[in-house]
C-alpha cells in the first residue's frame, strides 16, 4: 500500500510539473485513489458447521381455506395468542402456545388441524444465518435517507425482492452520482406506510408479535452484500432494475419461517396490482425433515410454503434460492433443503463450482467442496462458489470497503442478477420459456454429473 500511495504522489508530481497540453487525456482510475481500506472476507462454506433450522417448541402455523370460520378453528385450540401477516394472506396465522407445552401436544395440534376440513398446521422454525463478521454501518434516517433512491413506478424495470437482512442503502447514497435503484411498493401495496421495503423482524413494543416497520436498514450485512453483487451485474450491463429490500433476518441473522411467509405474502399481494416482482432472491436455506417437502395425503391441504410459491409461479415470479454449504447432497438422507429441495416449476437453486483464481479458464470444471448438491432436483445450475469482489463507498472518499465473498449465497445472488439482464434484453415471458433460456447460456461440465441437474455451470464472465 505505502509503495502504491508513493507512486501515485509521484505520478501527481510529475503531472503538476508538465505543460497543462501535456496532461489531456490522463486519466487516474479512482479505486486507486485510496489511503485507508478495510478489506473483509466472508467464507460461508468455512462457517457453516452450525446448524441452520431450529424447530420452535411453541409455534404453530396455520393455513384456512377460504371460508373457514377462523374464530371457531380457534377456540378448540389453548394457544397464548395469534398473528397474521399484515398483508397478502389473511388465510395464514402464527398461534403462540405457552413455551412450556409438551412436544407431544404441539405435534397433536398440527396432527389435529391438518386432519381437520379446511386448515393445515405446520411447525415454525427458526433459520440461522452463517456470520458474515463485522459490517461498519453508518448512521440512517429510513424515512428520509431512502426518498432520494426510490425509483417511479415503471413497467420497463427488471424488479428484484430480495428476503435477507435489508439493505445498507447509505453506501448508494456515497456514489457521485446515486441511482434510484430502490422499488415504489407504496404505489403497488396499500399493506404498509412506506415508500420501499419492510422489516418483519420489528416487535417495537416487545410484546412477541413482530407487527414489522418500515426500518429496513441492514445491520448484519449479508443483505447489502448479496444486493451488491446484482446490482453491480445489472450496473454493467445497463439494466434499469429497481429492488425490494425485505428484511426478514435480524442483526444476528436470524430469522423465522412464518417471517418469509409473510414476505412472500407481501409480494404476492404486490403482484396482484399487476405482475411486477420478475425475481424473489432467497440466498438462505438449511436442513428440514424430508416429509416437510412430501406431497400431501390424501385428504390433507398442500404444504403451506408449496401453495404461496405455487400463487408466485402462477403471477409470473421466479425464486432464486442458494443450495447451502455443507458439501451435503440435498436429494438423500432423513432431511431435505429449505428452499431449494421444493419441487416448484418456479424455483431454480444455485451450488457453486471451484472458481480458479489464477486460470479462469481451467478445465474441468469441479464443484467446491462447501456446495451442497442434487442432480435428482435440488440443484439446478452451478455458478462460481468463491471469490465474488465487491467495492463500496463510504461517506470518505478517500476510503472504500472491499469485501470478497465465497459462498453459495453469493452465487445465487449472482444469478439473479444475471437473470435479471436476460429479462430486460428478452422481455418478460413465461416461466418456463425464462428457464429454458437461463440454462441455454450454461456449459455442460462432466464431473458435475450426478452432482447438479444436468451437469449444468454457468462460467462466470471474465
Amino acid at each position: 500500500m505505502k509503495t502504491k500511495i508513493f507512486l501515485l504522489l509521484s505520478l501527481l508530481f510529475i503531472v503538476s510539473s508538465c505543460d497543462e497540453d501535456d496532461t489531456q487525456g490522463l486519466i487516474i482510475d479512482p479505486d486507486d485513489v485510496i489511503i485507508d481500506e478495510n478489506i473483509i472476507v466472508v467464507d460461508e462454506g468455512a462457517d457453516s458447521g452450525n446448524p441452520k433450522i431450529f424447530i420452535s417448541p411453541n409455534e404453530v402455523i396455520v393455513k384456512y381455506d377460504p371460508g373457514v370460520s377462523q374464530d371457531s378453528v380457534r377456540q378448540d385450540f389453548p394457544l397464548l395468542n395469534y398473528q397474521k401477516c399484515d398483508c397478502g394472506d389473511t388465510n395464514i396465522e402464527l398461534w403462540v402456545f405457552d413455551p412450556g407445552i409438551d412436544e407431544l401436544e404441539i405435534e397433536g395440534v398440527v396432527q389435529r388441524l391438518s386432519r381437520r376440513s379446511g386448515t393445515r398446521g405446520e411447525r415454525s422454525f427458526d433459520i440461522q444465518l452463517t456470520p458474515v463478521g463485522p459490517f461498519p454501518q453508518p448512521g440512517q434516517d429510513v424515512l428520509a435517507d431512502t426518498v432520494g433512491l426510490v425509483g417511479p413506478a415503471s413497467s420497463l424495470s427488471v424488479n428484484i425482492a430480495v428476503i435477507d437482512t435489508g439493505l445498507d442503502f447509505k453506501r448508494y447514497l456515497n456514489t457521485e452520482s446515486p441511482e434510484k435503484f430502490l422499488f415504489p411498493s407504496g404505489y403497488y401495496s396499500y399493506c404498509y406506510d412506506t415508500g420501499t421495503g419492510w422489516n418483519f423482524t420489528a416487535d417495537n413494543n416487545g410484546d412477541g408479535i413482530r407487527e414489522g416497520d418500515p426500518y429496513f436498514v441492514d445491520d448484519n450485512g449479508h443483505g447489502t452484500y448479496v444486493t451488491k453483487i446484482m446490482t453491480d451485474e445489472l450496473d454493467k450491463k445497463g439494466v434499469d432494475y429497481q429492488i425490494l429490500p425485505l428484511k426478514v433476518f435480524d442483526a444476528n441473522g436470524r430469522g423465522s419461517y412464518w417471517d418469509v411467509l409473510c414476505s412472500l405474502a407481501y409480494i404476492k399481494d404486490i403482484n396482484h396490482f399487476r405482475k411486477v416482482i420478475d425475481i424473489v432472491n432467497a440466498s438462505f436455506g438449511g436442513g428440514l425433515p424430508r416429509e416437510f417437502f412430501d406431497k400431501p395425503k390424501a385428504g390433507e391441504t398442500e404444504n403451506i410454503f408449496s401453495g404461496m410459491l405455487e400463487a408466485l409461479n402462477d403471477q409470473g415470479t421466479l425464486v432464486i434460492t442458494s443450495a447451502g454449504n455443507e458439501g451435503e447432497d440435498n436429494d438423500t438422507g432423513t432431511e431435505g433443503d429449505f428452499l431449494s429441495s421444493f419441487e416448484a416449476p418456479n424455483i431454480i437453486s444455485v451450488g457453486g463450482y471451484k472458481y480458479d483464481t489464477v486460470n479462469p479458464s481451467a478445465r474441468p470444471i469441479t464443484l467446491h467442496d462447501f456446495s451442497n448438491y442434487g442432480s435428482k432436483g435440488s440443484v439446478d445450475i452451478a455458478l462460481a462458489f468463491n471469490n465474488y469482489e465487491i467495492i463500496y463507498d463510504t461517506s470518505d472518499s478517500l476510503r472504500k470497503q472491499r469485501v470478497t465473498l465465497h459462498g453459495t449465497s453469493y452465487a445465487a445472488a449472482a444469478l439473479s442478477g444475471k437473470v435479471g439482464t436476460l429479462i430486460d434484453s428478452l422481455g418478460s415471458r413465461p416461466i418456463e420459456d425464462l428457464k429454458n433460456s437461463i440454462f441455454s447460456l450454461t456449459e455442460h461440465a462432466p464431473q458435475l454429473n450426478g452432482k447438479i441437474v444436468d451437469g449444468r455451470a454457468l462460467i462466470r464472465e471474465e
